[in-house]
């Protein structure tokens, strides 16, 4: 049937799978993420609900969904919007059934093949085809459905879900075969009847990509089975109209400056960070709704992609502090850098994309500098990932883009109730204790930045040595305490897990050089102590020179890290 959409005519048709790849040539556009399904989902999901269909006697049609296809394609091809991995693992499986019946000895394997899969044209000199994947899946793609040929190297992760599915169908039909016997024959051609004619979709075909787009946007407006990139993208792509070339190019250059695919999850993160440094604070379910009520029209959409190609270039530089665009926007010193790359945390995430894209340079280093003693006080209090800091750093990034704020001075105004006072955070900094996953690195960081304000020397909070090959953490109450050398911290503790808490407070913990720190191990403190007296980092030295190690030392000692702590980092 035929149906209207915003004075466009399309066409609606409920077709069999089969009867799709036998009477059309379709290609997926280049841009298009590549063939996904995987073998332990959806593929034997697929082939579960087309047993079952056929089982109950094949009468019945079975629905899988809707797929979207424009007219425009190159080549007199159709395009595929929506629908590649229906169409593909189909097309799997029909040509796993031929293959089957050809090792039966039936004689219509070769037809199968050219009805269904792949043919020559009259004025072709190869065999094409009829549904053609992007560079990066077609070769093998092309070798299953021509002719069964599995190339002997290892494959490429995507071209491998091909493969796999592939395999996969020929196992299951060799076992159904072998149940059937003597009418396997018969029964593998029922199957091909089925997917021909029953097992159906309903096919939306628009005159040119940008219609496709919208059609597929309504389609799937409430999100199922699709990332918040997917909406989006095809969101952008419907409403750019006349700029599709443009919006296009900027999407896909998008993506790579960030080094992601869109249907990786840290994509759709970048999407929140950024639209959060735009209009607010926004969670991951709110998303798309948000962006698309504020790209309406074709303009909006060109617009809105080169801004998101901008904030994809500066989110790159907060992971890198070697990328490009700090030359221009950071031309000095940039230690700060590594140590906010380490913290890893979303706020500063919010906040730098606005600053970084409005501020001066000047502004931008005294943000950085600043951003350092504010997240460690915000990780030790443990509120920086909590809603207020994001809700903040979003509004002031807001506040940034529509030039209320100019200067670093106007956001170190605004976080003054957020940031930790002194009292606090030496009183919390007393007894922070460490987690396992972050007792490596993070430990690392505060010992280093501490030792450096113990010898008075200049930005102590900047990373004096991250490299884990030369400057190890040792735990002076080791993680794999032998009780006999350290039943004091039982005896104060009352028992071992009480005992096992004082392992990973920051207190217990000092710098070594590595090639000496993988020599004490489990030692006693005795033992220890002659090693760390001889450290060249004096808050070492300061625990080898003490006479025994106890829980009472580890207070002691931490009460005094806290002392510097307030120096190192300031509010």
């Amino acid at each position: 049937m035929a149906s209207g959409h915003s004075g466009t005519s399309l066409q609606l048709n409920l077709v069999g799978i089969g009867e799709i790849l036998r009477n059309n040539r379709l290609v997926v556009p280049q841009f298009q993420r590549s063939y996904c399904w995987k073998v332990d989902q959806e593929v034997r999901d697929y082939w579960t609900d087309l047993e079952q269909a056929i089982e109950l006697g094949g009468n019945e049609e079975y629905f899988f969904g809707t797929i979207v296809l424009t007219q425009d394609g190159p080549d007199n091809r159709k395009k595929i919007i929506d629908g590649q991995q229906r169409l593909v693992t189909s097309s799997l499986l029909i040509a796993a059934i031929s293959a089957t019946l050809g090792e039966l000895g039936h004689p219509q394997e070769g037809r199968i093949k050219a009805d269904f899969l792949a043919s020559q044209a009259w004025d072709a000199e190869d065999i094409e085809p009829h549904l053609k994947l992007n560079e990066e899946d077609h070769p093998r793609y092309h070798g299953i459905v021509a002719g069964n040929d599995l190339p002997l190297k290892a494959p490429k992760r995507s071209d491998s879900d091909i493969i796999k599915a592939y395999r996969y169908f020929s196992d299951q039909l060799a076992k159904l075969a072998a149940r059937h016997g003597e009418t396997a024959k018969k029964e593998l051609a029922s199957w091909l009847k089925y997917i021909q004619h029953r097992a159906q979709l309903a096919v939306v075909e628009t005159p040119s990509e940008a219609d496709a787009y919208v059609i597929f946007e309504t389609l799937n407006n409430r999100g199922a089975d699709l990332t918040t990139a997917d909406l989006l993208k095809n969101h952008l792509f419907g409403a750019s109209k006349v700029h599709l070339d443009s919006v296009r190019n900027n999407w896909h250059k998008t993506i790579g400056a960030l080094s992601l695919s869109a249907a990786d999850d840290k994509f759709t993160k970048f999407l929140r960070h950024y639209w959060s440094s735009r209009v607010g604070k926004v969670t991951e379910r709110d998303l798309y709704d948000k962006m698309r009520k504020k790209v309406a029209q074709s303009q909006d959409a060109l617009t809105f992609s080169e801004q998101l190609l901008t904030g994809a270039r500066i989110y790159a530089a907060l992971s890198d502090p070697n990328h490009e665009i700090w030359q221009e926007k950071c031309p000095g010193r940039r230690p700060a850098l590594s140590t906010l790359v380490l913290f890893n945390l979303v706020p500063n995430k919010i906040l730098l994309l606005a600053a970084v894209e409005c501020f001066p340079p000047a502004e931008i280093e005294k943000l950085l500098k600043a951003l350092i003693s504010w997240s460690v006080r915000g990780m030790i209090m443990g509120t920086i990932n909590r809603g207020r800091y994001e809700d903040t750093y979003s509004q002031i990034a807001t506040d940034i883009r529509d030039k209320k704020i100019t200067s670093f001075a106007e956001i170190r105004s605004r976080v003054s109730e957020l940031i930790p006072s002194d009292t606090d955070f030496k009183a919390q900094f007393a007894f922070t204790t460490l987690g396992r996953t972050e007792a490596n690195k993070i430990a690392r960081y505060y010992l280093g930045s501490l030792e450096r304000t113990h010898k008075n020397e200049d930005q102590p909070e900047f990373i004096p040595n991250d490299n884990p090959t030369e400057v190890n953490l040792e735990h002076v109450y080791p993680q794999n305490a032998a009780n006999g050398d350290w039943a004091e911290f039982i005896t104060v503790s009352g028992n071992q897990e009480d005992a096992d808490s004082w392992i990973y407070r920051l207190g217990n913990m000092v710098l070594l050089q590595a090639s000496v720190n993988s020599t004490l191990g489990n030692k006693p403190f005795k033992e220890k102590a002659e090693v760390l007296k001889t450290s060249k980092f004096a808050l070492t030295r300061e625990v080898g020179e003490r006479a025994d190690w106890t829980p009472e030392a580890i207070q002691s000692r931490q009460e005094n890290l806290a002392n510097l702590a307030v120096r190192t980092w300031p509010r």
